[in-house]
């Protein structure tokens, strides 16, 4: 791991394209994990945690997928292989080791938003910044969060949560108030875990999302 010492994060949870992934998506399709999908997906958000003023780290799974993930994201992002068995210790891998190499602040999103503003990035580390102590969250449109941001890790957040239901905001955030963490929330941005994800980038014009409407009009999905 690459000395992160006093810069601020934006860590990018993904699963390696190869591997799969994005179940709920393809389910809705019709269609197997389609790799060139989950590389544009991944390709359009990178883009967008590239743009911002944070240090980009993407943290990848399998651990066998180094070479591939480093061919895809290029040489001037920091790869981090995940750890842990469920996806909430996964996460909380996350912040303890990037925290511990340094970094002063962590602002981990998914790999599927390929509409992300940077400033959206940006935004939440002038919230960790002015409130140290504060949790940031990026509310999803399923009930679910897009991002989280800290500058510890919030450990009671991740331990023992049911991610499949639509209530993880909300559970995320009474186990915040449990613990005496204040919470902030940003604006909702469109992720791509369903059809209907899919469906607004595909109606975006702008230069966000431009690799995922490609890849998605290969496939024969308008």
């Amino acid at each position: 791991m690459v000395d992160l010492q006093g810069q601020a994060v934006a860590a990018i949870l993904t699963r390696a394209p190869s591997a799969g992934g994005k179940t709920r998506l393809f389910e809705s399709l019709g269609r197997h994990p389609d790799p060139e999908l989950l590389r544009a997906l991944f390709l359009d958000t990178l883009d967008a945690a590239r743009a911002s003023r944070a240090r980009c780290v993407v943290c990848f799974t399998p651990a066998n997928a180094e070479a591939e993930m480093r061919a895809l994201a290029g040489d001037d992002v920091a790869l981090l292989a995940q750890r842990g068995e469920d996806l909430g210790e996964r996460m909380r891998c996350v912040f303890d080791d990037l925290l511990a190499a340094g970094a002063s602040a962590v602002v981990l999103i998914g790999s599927d938003l390929p509409l992300l503003d940077p400033q959206v990035i940006d935004g939440a580390l002038q919230v960790l910044s002015a409130r140290p102590g504060t949790i940031v969250l990026g509310p999803a449109r399923d009930g679910g969060y897009y991002l989280i941001g800290a500058t510890t890790t919030p450990s009671p957040l991740f331990d023992r949560m049911t991610w499949s239901h639509g209530d993880v905001l909300v559970q995320t955030e009474r186990r915040a108030r449990e613990a005496g963490l204040p919470t902030y929330q940003l604006a909702q941005t469109a992720d791509v875990d369903t059809m209907e994800g899919l469906d607004r980038v595909m109606a975006e014009a702008g230069p966000r999302g431009e690799r995922t409407r490609q890849a998605a009009a290969r496939l024969g999905i308008r």
